[in-house]
């Protein structure tokens, strides 16, 4: 079992040759990176995916809803179209994503139409007696 720190006064002959290997390999990746630093702020700065657009698949997978439910709804939901090919730009996605929220306590749109629409008066004449 390898220690986590060895002592100060225990040199390279008290470690395994494999435990040096390890070592040798991790200080390796390390210089090749450009220290620890570079390791951390590389994997923040890359973007996730190069493309700029993507298909049905992926956009579902990365919505977290079925490619189905997303085909069959295209017609309502923004997207770019290349001759008869559908394909999603990150904004798209986003706002595929923002015009579905919904905040408990708030009244959506429909609800509020349905509303005023009840305290309109009727468009039929009314029979007088």
């Amino acid at each position: 079992m390898m220690s986590a720190v060895a002592p100060a006064n225990v040199g390279p002959a008290a470690f395994e040759p494999t435990e040096l290997q390890g070592l040798a390999a991790v200080i390796n990746l390390l210089a090749q990176a450009g220290g620890i630093d570079a390791l951390l702020t590389n994997r923040t700065s890359e973007p996730r995916d190069k493309r700029l657009h993507i298909g049905y698949s992926e956009a579902a997978e990365r919505l977290n809803i079925p490619e189905k439910w997303l085909r069959e709804h295209i017609s309502k939901l923004p997207h770019r179209k290349f001759g008869k090919f559908v394909q999603f730009a990150e904004e798209d996605l986003r706002a595929i994503s923002d015009m579905h929220l919904v905040t408990p306590g708030m009244a959506s749109e429909k609800e509020r139409e349905s509303a005023l629409m009840s305290l309109q008066p009727s468009k039929r004449s009314r029979q007088r007696f």
